[in-house]
Order: C-alpha cells, then structure tokens, then sequence
C-alpha cells in the first residue's frame, strides 16, 4: 500500500491514520490524529469506511460522505497550517478498512463513540477489533479527551516484565519525547490466587512487601535505563510499583495523563481480534487516550 506521495517535488509520509463517520468522537479522534502528525512530522490520513454501499443509504452516501471528509480536511488543516491531508472513503466493514490501511501506517486513531455507518466505532467492537488486529500502535480517544494538552504532557505506561510491555514502554518513550513530557511507568502486583497475605502471617509465614517493591523498582529501573539508551531518548521518567491490580493501577496514575500505554499479545487473525484482560479494561475505563501496543511475532511463530 502506497505511504508517500509526490508533492511540489518532495515526498509526504502519511504516517498517521484516522477512522472518523462524521460524530463528535470522531471529531475528537481527528484532532487527537492532526497534532500526533504533527508532532511526528508526518502527513494524515483521514479514513472513512462504508458497510453497505449499496443499502438504502446509496441514495446520498456519495455527496455525504465526501462532504463529511471535506469537512474532517478543514477542520484538521485550520488547526494546524501545513500539515499534509489525504481524505479515503472505502467499502467495507470499519474493522477490516482500518486494519487494513494499518499496514501502510506507523498509528491508528479511532474514536469511542461512533454512529451511522461507522456504529462498530462504539467501544467493544471497532475500537477493541482494530486494537487487537492492527498492524500499528493504536490509540483510542475517549469523548472529552484533550487533544491541546496546554498544561504539559503526562504518558503512563504499564510494565510487567513481558516482551510486549517493553515494547509498550518503547513506544511510550518516544511518544513522550515528542510530546516533550514526563512519563509515568506502573507496575501493579497482587499475590496469585488463592494465596492471601493473612492467612500466610497467620499461618506464620511473613511477607516483606517493601523488600518486593523495591527489588521490582531496581528491575523495572534497569529496564528503563537500556530502553531509553537504546531508543536514544531522555525524558523525565518516575515508577510506581503498587500492590494493586494492574487495571486500577493504571487507571489511577492516569486520571489525569494525555496517554496512557498498554501492551497486547497479538495471536494471529482470529485469536487475536481478542484482547487480554488488562488492555482491554482499560480501554473501557480510561477516561485518557489508549494506545494499545501489539506484540507481533516473527511469520512462523506461535
């Protein structure tokens, strides 16, 4: 799939993909997407997918339909003067549309709160479906969301020692950086059922959760410091490692973040359309953007 494109003698990149159908989440996700292109000097793709184009809806889904995108164009453009544009309308189900021009891009926005022809844009289906089977990061904006950011940029991220959790504190890292923020990193833990800390004191056995903590700390710390000299990136980073589930561990360190980063293990076309616990909780509480990272592994793999 084409990602550049020839302009004035020079090639865009559009880098940055967007799902909208015209709702006020939409809209919402499209400013989001405008300055995540910005911030990453790439051009935006504005996407647009019809389930049915020979429904009832024919009649005037044509003339609709390019001013709908005309209008996203404008609105993205107005915001933020030379950012490159392309508009697409395409046939077909907004999971499979989106997953599949996710292959030509480095993020995916879509939106939580979608109706019309776009209706699977409501949470649990389009933005769960393009999370768990898109070929990028993909971050899902929450009605309300700020896309402006006008009092600094916070990420938090979830780490639990997983291959996709580095990759998720990778991502954070450089969105980070070019949001020119601080990042959060969160470790929540609980004691594996059916094990309880009372019964264990009772039972005579103690748990030194402070030798816990800070051994996870000095883990994660290590992490934290090969990951950001190899990713070549120094923003200002903090760890918190909570006995907590790791839900509302991060559901608590982002009540008031701009991007809150999860890892996913991706598991092929069909298993993978199902997200793990964790991600896909947060997805439905956050009242932050998700950016839901995927673990892809190598052709063959399991």
């Amino acid at each position: 799939m084409e990602r550049l494109v020839e302009r004035s003698g020079e090639y865009t990149r559009f880098g940055v993909v967007v799902g909208v159908d015209g709702s006020e989440a939409s809209r919402g996700a499209l400013d989001w997407a405008a300055r995540a292109a910005v911030e990453r000097g790439t051009g935006l793709r504005i996407v647009y997918a019809m389930v049915d184009p020979f429904g009832p809806e024919i009649a005037d889904s044509g003339e609709r339909v390019s001013a709908m995108l005309t209008e996203a164009e404008t609105r993205a453009r107005a915001a933020h003067p030379g950012l490159h544009v392309r508009t697409a309308a395409f046939e077909g189900g907004a999971v499979r549309t989106l997953v599949t021009v996710s292959e030509a891009a480095e993020l995916l926005v879509v939106g939580t709160r979608g109706h019309g022809t776009l209706v699977s844009l409501l949470l649990g289906s389009t933005s769960v479906g393009v999370s768990a089977g898109a070929a990028c990061p993909v971050v899902v904006v929450p009605p309300g969301a700020d896309a402006a950011r006008v009092h600094g940029c916070q990420v938090v991220v979830g780490v639990d020692g997983s291959e996709v959790s580095g990759e998720a504190l990778r991502f954070a890292l450089r969105e980070t950086a070019r949001m020119d923020g601080s990042l959060t990193v969160v470790h929540g833990w609980q004691l594996p059922a059916p094990l309880d800390p009372m019964a264990l004191t009772a039972a005579g056995y103690t748990m030194n959760f402070d030798v816990f903590e800070e051994r996870t700390k000095k883990h994660i710390d290590e992490l934290i410091d090969r990951v950001r000299s190899e990713e070549g990136v120094d923003v200002p980073v903090g760890v918190r490692v909570v006995y907590e589930h790791p839900v509302q561990a991060l559901l608590d360190a982002g009540e008031y973040a701009d991007l809150v980063v999860v890892g996913s293990h991706g598991r092929g076309s069909v298993a993978g359309l199902l997200l793990g616990s964790v991600s896909q909780s947060v997805l439905h509480r956050s009242s932050a953007p998700v950016a839901v990272v995927r673990h892809h592994r190598e052709p063959g793999g399991e």
